[in-house]
């Protein structure tokens, strides 16, 4: 069944609004519960919808300055009317669009399918995860919310801070989310501050007993994914932003973004408390956004988008994916006037249209690209050595499989263009990509692992600040919950510097170690790896 909305631009179907059920346990042989994370249905009526009209700018509407959530626990004004602002949101009647129980269902419901898309077959839930969605639609969730909380103290000015994860100082959980209406008590007690955030995650970081590494190896180790995620492996919109999701059943799509797998999945993780089923609050995606620091965590995430695009070209109204069907795609919001509106992906673009802007501060991650494990012409002759130990193992890896990553999967991994092309510049493209096909998980798990390129050393020793490092798949808990037994997703890494840094461009193949971390190995198979390039 692929349904009938093929062309049509994605949107909800707000009229199929629908409980969804969500894994209880670390199996899926356990329990599930019924979420129903629906608004109430209007006293009579369709709802009335208008759409949303950008702000025209002027000296009596300022710029919303978003700072840095470790800079403004000095700012004690400021500090009162947030936690003033929440305070009044939380005593709103829970039906109540500008309520913090309503807020908090939205990433509920936009996130676990309780929509369908419209214009599709009654079984193709509307997703924003995973997909080229993911970046537009939290931004406008953010822009929302923090209209509804300038609206409700008369501050036409308020600006919601941001978790500035991405600079050393910033790294711990801010300490303005530990006290007062900010605070949230489902989070992982061995997290709070001082502890800097582990933004490369592995499943037992967040299980008790784990000894945490030197505050400065964890920070540079930050960096160095940050650079990964944001520079070397993110050069194209597709790779950063995520898969192309088309309607219907024969669009959809299950592909994350660089920065959505890392820091996004990563920080949720190591936020949510671990004692509880589903690590809520900020571990799993119907809970999420119950929790306070969330809406740092997508202001930070937001500020890596617009980041992203300056260092890439994409200056004002310029979209990443010049394609209407991604352009007039659409969500509905309450704003701060508790109007239902309209919001198209185009108006999410250029964020100073929408009258705010971030606070400048410094980007260590721009310099901390990565060194090779060992020197290139040595990594050469220990891979060499390694092929004869691997003469058993599959060299094609878009043949065969699945693979279940109980253990590293280590493949040879063919180049398509052939290397004097390569060499002679003959061939018109401008990124090689990795591509991990058909990556499963067991409904209910979370799941991390990562991805290295002609790697020498252990893989236990392995970490992002190897060049070696290409990046990572993690999945939060409760992120299928809207798929009938789960769902494929690939993942897209651009390993051209990579290549370069090792020495490797001209080679006729590759050698990919899928290092599972966590003990997650046992529920994650993935089908194929391969290489493909974009222009």
């Amino acid at each position: 069944m692929s349904g009938s909305g093929i062309g049509i631009p994605l949107s909800p179907n707000l009229s199929t609004c629908h409980s969804v059920s969500s894994q209880i346990g670390d199996t899926p042989h356990k329990a599930s519960h019924e979420l129903n994370c629906c608004p109430a249905l209007p006293d009579s009526g369709e709802p009335i919808i208008k759409d949303f009209q950008l702000p025209t700018p002027s000296a009596a509407s300022p710029i919303r300055v978003r700072r840095p959530a470790h800079h403004v626990a000095r700012d004690k004004e400021y500090l009162a009317k947030y936690n003033k602002a929440v305070s009044i949101m939380k005593r709103l009647p829970p039906d109540h669009p500008h309520s913090w129980h309503r807020q908090s269902q939205i990433h509920c419901i936009y996130c676990n399918g309780a929509y369908n898309q419209a214009g599709a077959a009654a079984d193709v839930p509307f997703m924003i995860h995973e997909s080229w969605l993911f970046f537009p639609f939290h931004r406008f969730y953010v822009y929302f919310h923090e209209r509804i909380l300038g609206k409700l103290i008369g501050d036409d000015a308020f600006a919601l801070p941001y978790w500035n994860y991405d600079s050393p100082d910033g790294m711990p959980i801010p300490d303005i989310y530990t006290e007062g209406q900010l605070n949230d008590e489902k989070r992982n007690a061995r997290h709070l501050p001082p502890a800097p955030v582990a933004i490369d995650i592995t499943p037992e970081k967040v299980d008790a007993g784990y000894v945490e590494p030197d505050a400065g190896e964890q920070t540079a180790t930050n960096l160095a994914l940050l650079y990964q995620h944001m520079v070397s492996g993110a050069s194209k919109p597709e790779l950063f932003m995520g898969c192309k999701l088309r309607p219907g059943e024969d669009g959809a799509c299950s592909g994350m973004g660089t920065i959505e797998t890392a820091p996004h999945n990563s920080l949720h993780l190591w936020v949510g408390n671990t004692d509880l089923p589903e690590y809520e609050d900020m571990g799993t995606i119907y809970a999420a956004a119950r929790d306070p620091v969330f809406y740092a965590h997508h202001t930070n995430i937001d500020r890596l988008w617009a980041l992203w695009r300056r260092l890439h070209g994409y200056r004002g109204s310029r979209p990443e994916f010049d394609d209407p069907l991604w352009l007039d795609s659409h969500f509905y919001f309450y704003d701060e006037n508790a109007d239902l509106v309209r919001v198209r992906v185009r108006d999410a673009i250029d964020m100073d249209r929408l009258g705010y802007a971030y606070e400048e501060v410094d980007l260590p991650w721009l310099d901390a690209r990565p060194k090779p494990s060992v020197a290139p012409e040595l990594a050469r002759s220990l891979l060499r050595a390694k092929e004869k130990d691997y003469d058993n193992m599959l060299r094609m890896a878009t043949n065969k499989g699945p693979w279940t990553l109980e253990e590293t999967v280590r493949v040879q991994v063919a180049r398509p263009v052939p290397k004097s092309t390569i060499k002679a510049g003959q061939e018109e493209f401008e990124e090689e990509v990795l591509v991990v096909e058909g990556i499963s998980v067991e409904k209910g798990m979370h799941a991390k692992f990562d991805i290295y390129v002609n790697l020498v050393v252990d893989e236990t020793a392995a970490s992002p600040k190897l060049r070696e490092y290409a990046g990572c798949f993690v999945k939060m808990k409760g992120a299928d919950v809207a798929m009938k037994g789960g769902s494929i997703r690939n993942m897209k890494v651009g390993i051209s510097e990579i290549l370069e840094d090792l020495e490797a461009e001209g080679d006729e193949s590759i050698w990919v170690s899928l290092v599972p971390r966590g003990g997650t190995g046992n529920a994650t198979r993935v089908h194929g790896i391969r290489v493909e390039y974009m222009q």
